[in-house]
């Protein structure tokens, strides 16, 4: 779970940028229609909080480079290039590396942050190793969508056995960072699920703070919502199994069965554009799971 970092820093001098309260990490892959926007809402706060803003490019082909080297003269920006890898978790963990603070907070470029984000996010870390916030839908989604992708605004778990952190809402101190150890690299999607497990592993709890708020955005097309479901089943079937070598609790193999028996019912309305979304969503994560239980031998659906 190693990474390197091909390029570490296109920003002028910041081997001498302050040291600061918090670093967050963005990840930045093709994000050149929405990055902008979340920068509005993150350059203001790093103003008032003396964090810093780690943005890791991983091999963006659009014009996102051009839009962090714009950035780049931040006294609290750092612009680092993680070539060597593609994924979220690759670039993640390459941020981390370069990071300054002792609080690590992680978002997404295509999101949005509260106002008050960072600010929530680092006082959190003042009494807590580990911090979740809270993802919001409306904002940025119409209700279609919402329906499509199904509700992740509540906390959630996994299967009620360990509370899970939001990989694009998530803050931990260093110290707890390096007792649970980086992303995985090697699973292709849910790498916060199972850092989450690996997190209750070693005994370190997850607090919500339910006004440190993201406003999420989901998959705009239906095809994308199919790909991301089965990316998501895929990974899944894996995560139960580390689940029953860390935890020793082995979830049943059938766990999927009502979503199955909702698919079977509905797939007669594919026709109908309001609930293609949802169909395409479920669909791609039930047969990303038959995959996944195949690939790693643990039979989850």
């Amino acid at each position: 779970m190693s990474t390197t970092i091909s390029s570490i820093d296109l920003s002028i001098g910041s081997s001498a940028r302050p040291e600061p309260t918090a670093s967050i990490v963005m990840p930045c892959y093709n994000v050149a229609d929405t990055i902008e926007e979340q920068l509005d809402r993150l350059l203001p706060q790093i103003d008032l909080t003396g964090a810093e803003l780690v943005l890791v490019d991983n091999n963006s082909t659009d014009d996102t480079l051009q839009i962090l080297r714009g950035v780049a003269q931040h006294p609290n920006v750092v612009v680092a290039l993680a070539t060597d890898g593609q994924s979220v978790a690759y670039a993640r963990n390459a941020g981390v590396e370069i990071a300054k603070a002792d609080r690590f907070l992680f978002c997404d470029a295509d999101d949005l942050v509260d106002p008050n984000w960072v600010d929530t996010m680092t006082r959190g870390l003042d009494t807590n190793d580990i911090v979740t916030g809270r993802l919001e839908t409306a904002e940025l989604n119409t209700q279609t969508q919402t329906t499509g992708r199904g509700d992740v605004t509540q906390p959630t778990t996994f299967y009620g056995l360990f509370p899970l952190v939001h990989g694009g809402n998530m803050g931990v101190t260093r110290q707890a960072w390096n007792e649970v150890g980086p992303l995985d690299e090697s699973l292709g999607s849910v790498e916060d699920l199972e850092w989450s497990l690996r997190a209750k592993a070693v005994g370190r709890p997850i607090v919500r703070l339910s006004d440190a708020v993201i406003h999420y955005r989901y998959r705009q097309r239906t095809i994308d919502l199919w790909r991301q479901g089965l990316l998501y089943g895929r990974y899944r079937p894996e995560i139960a199994r580390r689940t029953h070598e860390r935890l020793g609790i082995r979830l049943g193999r059938f766990t999927g069965l009502r979503s199955w028996a909702w698919l079977a019912l509905n797939a007669v309305r594919v026709g109908q554009s309001d609930v293609r979304p949802q169909l395409a969503w479920v669909a791609g994560n039930r047969i990303g799971q038959v995959i996944g239980s195949i690939k790693s031998r643990h039979w989850f659906i």
